[in-house]
């Protein structure tokens, strides 16, 4: 599912009511509230998220058993 944009509305609840159900989760009605009031800004983060990274590129944290 794609994500909101600046440019697209924002969901409707019955829309994060779905992804919700899809992460197996059964918030009751107060959580619900606060899930929808937060998806806009988990959207904005997954939006700056570096993800083009080359093939050959090492994470930043690589574990060298034979410095140790």
């Amino acid at each position: 599912m794609r994500m909101s944009s600046p440019e697209s509305p924002a969901p409707s609840r019955e829309t994060i009511a779905t992804l919700v159900a899809q992460a197996g989760l059964t918030p009751g009605p107060e959580q619900f509230d606060e899930i929808c009031d937060a998806y806009p800004h988990v959207v904005a983060m997954v939006k700056r998220l570096h993800t083009d990274f080359a093939f050959a590129d090492e994470p930043a944290h690589v574990f060298v058993p034979t410095k140790f």
